[in-house]
């Protein structure tokens, strides 16, 4: 009993050392229990050397392995928080070779404790599929949860094992996070309202979503406040109100959320939800790029560049739109390419806005892949290439870009870059005449008119025709007048 005493005494000093911040003093207390399978004072240790408090060793690898040398000890002793780091050890690989099976199974007996944070972590590992789950003969009851997946992968493809996996994991990640949320974890109610508002693990399902972003974000959630505040922006499970999405934005962007704060601008500068403000618009902007948050140094730039609430400045927003490059921001790219491109503050340099094109075309922006597939089909500045031009103006094409879409139909209807193919070329025709694009319009009723990629039908014809009419386009009205 005299024993017990003594470790329950000593680790009292060494917490209250710890609190006071005196934690060489706190490690040496924790370092006497050692050898009395105390598994707290093991934890302990281990914290202390993984975030090199009151520690001698300042070579980081070499205190990531000894650290997680005390959080296995401490885990082996049945401690929930140190089987928790182990878990996360394994995970990342600190002091120890990455084995996501062994951290699935560390976070599994942390979370039988009733560890959130083992629970939470499970979810993110099931979520981004870090480890790939086993299937049998029930998991065809998964196949309803697919949802909207799309990887490039054929749904046939291996028997739709791919896609069947996917959802397993979905659904795998969507219990562990309701596991947390049912303890009142904000981080657990966070991603349970996240996989109903992707649809991920379960039907889609916003108004579910935001009854879980409403309990995180009544615990101070910041990315909770943020993503209600999207709900109510774009009206999804709650009627569009811009002023209650501001106002969730605001809340957000007070606890640090450098999207919010981006977003927070961004609603100053147009006047949305609240009065225009650019000098509050610049502020915010500023605060969100101080946390690096790419857009907000891009929106900066384009601030700097059109001389809205500051004096037009060119080198000052060149300055920003390479600072929102460097923190990964591919819409700043776009726009460096078009300073080089038209010579924008700066001699034109085409060699440049390809290069930067090139960068944000790969990061996804339309535009840019819309403007490099135009210079490889015209052979202006770059050698000439029809199947790169095709390769690029799919991307944008399906990224919504309509110029695209227009453009790509073109290719597969004359077999340009890719293998003709009028079905194909009809298909996308639509989509972008859809958007209101007048030469896709012509080129739908031309296309119902002589039967190419689709089945004759004037009357068709003739409709979409007049849509292009009404737009000013001269072929069009032509052919009305047959």
């Amino acid at each position: 009993m005299g024993k017990s005493v003594d470790v329950n005494e000593t680790l009292k000093k060494a917490e209250a050392l710890y609190n006071e911040r005196k934690f060489s003093e706190s490690v040496e207390l924790w370092k006497s229990l050692e050898n009395a399978d105390c598994a707290e004072a093991l934890y302990r240790l281990g914290i202390c050397y993984n975030y090199n408090l009151g520690v001698d060793v300042q070579d980081e690898e070499k205190r990531g392995l000894i650290a997680s040398g005390y959080f296995i000890k401490a885990g082996e002793l049945g401690h929930a928080d140190a089987q928790c780091f182990v878990g996360l050890c394994y995970r990342c690989g600190l002091g120890v070779e990455r084995d996501l099976k062994k951290a699935v199974e560390w976070f599994e007996k942390s979370a039988a404790q009733n560890c959130t944070q083992a629970m939470n972590n499970l979810g993110q590992i099931y979520e981004r599929e870090e480890t790939e789950v086993e299937l049998n003969e029930s998991d065809d009851k998964y196949e309803q949860y697919v949802g909207d997946f799309d990887d490039g992968y054929d749904e046939d493809d291996d028997n739709g094992v791919r896609r069947k996996k996917y959802a397993k994991s979905m659904r795998l990640s969507l219990g562990w996070y309701l596991k947390s949320a049912e303890l009142k974890d904000a981080t657990g109610q966070l991603g349970v309202g996240r996989a109903y508002y992707d649809g991920r693990g379960v039907p889609c399902d916003y108004k579910t979503a935001i009854k879980y972003y409403s309990l995180a974000a009544d615990q101070g959630s910041a990315d909770a406040l943020f993503r209600l505040g999207e709900c109510y922006d774009d009206g999804e499970g709650v009627g569009q109100n811009s002023i209650t999405a501001f106002q969730y934005y605001k809340e957000a962007a007070k606890r640090n959320h450098a999207k919010a704060q981006c977003y927070v601008g961004y609603c100053y500068e147009y006047g949305e939800g609240v009065k225009r403000d650019l000098d509050e618009a610049l502020r915010w902007y500023n605060i969100s790029a101080g946390n690096n948050y790419g857009q907000a140094y891009c929106n900066l730039g384009c601030m700097y560049e059109e001389g809205r609430g500051v004096k037009k400045n060119m080198s000052k927003a060149i300055e920003m739109y390479e600072r929102g490059l460097e923190a990964g921001n591919s819409m700043s790219g776009h726009n460096l390419g078009n300073v080089y491109a038209f010579g924008k503050g700066v001699k034109v340099n085409v060699e440049l806005a390809l290069k930067y094109y090139e960068q944000a075309a790969r990061g996804g922006v339309a535009e840019a892949q819309y403007n490099l597939a135009q210079y490889l089909h015209q052979g202006r500045y770059v050698e000439q290439d029809d199947e790169a031009a095709a390769y690029w103006f799919l991307q944008a094409a399906q990224n919504g870009d309509a110029d695209a879409q227009y453009k790509i139909g073109s290719f597969f209807m004359d077999g340009v870059g890719v293998d003709e193919d009028p079905e194909i070329g009809f298909y996308w025709f639509m989509r972008s005449a859809a958007q209101g694009d007048a030469d896709a319009q012509y080129a739908v009723g031309l296309c119902y008119e002589e039967g190419m990629g689709v089945e004759v039908d004037l009357d068709e014809a003739r409709e979409w025709y007049q849509r292009a009419a009404k737009q000013g386009h001269k072929e069009a009205k032509r052919h009305l007048k047959k």
